[in-house]
């Protein structure tokens, strides 16, 4: 018997060994039932940035399509010739050499203007005829050209153009520009002396 015992106990350890074996294969082939350790993966995307230096630009340093530089800037009027007429960034341009009223300083002619009317005295005077300044034309300006017929009546007077301005006769070239708040030529009309 004790052949027959030591063969059942033999038998049940190859039994028990087997199922052993058998759990541990299919734990390790289930994977899902699997404890074991896990792997952490870490992915560090590191960009990569290739620059170029840029192409330097030319600076220009100019006033906007549209409009031109006023040197009369601030000023209500302004009195004198138009000496040439010029464009900047397709804008007329008047050239005006300023003079000045008998008995008026300059700020009063620059903040109220002078009445233009007939007459046969000199009240303007060109003091300095070296130094000009630079007007734009605003779009729309009005241009009144006055002619004296005689003393004792009233000019006659009839719209004119910034062409026919820059063309008037020595007496009659004197002229009283009216000037927007960035100093734009808004209005001119000439001096109709006789």
């Amino acid at each position: 018997m004790s052949i027959i015992a030591g063969a059942a106990r033999a038998c049940r350890a190859i039994a028990g060994l087997a199922l052993t074996a058998a759990v541990g294969v299919l734990s390790g082939c289930a994977g899902a039932g699997s404890t074991g350790p896990e792997t952490v993966v870490t992915v560090t995307v590191t960009p990569t940035v290739t620059a170029k230096a840029a192409a330097p630009t030319a600076t220009v340093t100019s006033t906007p399509t549209g409009t031109a530089k006023s040197d009369v800037a601030g000023r209500k009027f302004d009195l004198g010739t138009i000496v040439a007429v010029e464009k900047e960034n397709g804008v007329p341009v008047l050239v005006l050499d300023r003079w000045t009223v008998h008995g008026m300083p300059d700020s009063t002619l620059a903040e109220r203007g002078v009445p233009i009317r007939v007459h046969s005295d000199a009240p303007f005077e060109n003091q300095n005829s070296k130094v000009t300044y630079r007007i734009p034309v605003a779009q729309g300006a009005v241009f009144t050209y006055r002619h004296c017929v005689a003393i004792d009546q009233p000019p006659v007077q009839k719209a004119s153009t910034l062409n026919d301005f820059a063309h008037l006769q020595d007496s009659e070239k004197v002229v009283l520009v009216s000037l927007s708040s960035r100093g734009q030529a808004v209005e001119v009309q000439n001096d109709p002396a006789c």
